[in-house]
């Protein structure tokens, strides 16, 4: 599998960091919906110590980690 190139490093590393600065905004009871894409990512960085409701794009409460 060939490495990634730059620009496509790049890319995935600005949307790690914006993922992680919405996370960062995310309060404890906090209910989340999550969309398709960066959105869902979200998840990966919720902060320890603060619990959140996850809703799918479907509707369903209380999915994910």
């Amino acid at each position: 599998m060939a490495a990634p190139t730059a620009e496509k490093q790049k890319d995935v590393e600005k949307r790690e960091r914006i993922v992680k600065r919405i996370a960062h905004e995310l309060k404890d009871g906090y209910y989340v919906n999550l969309g398709i894409g960066v959105p869902t990512l979200v998840s990966n960085y919720v902060p320890p110590g603060i619990e959140v409701v996850l809703q799918s794009e479907n509707g369903m409460l209380g999915l994910g980690p």
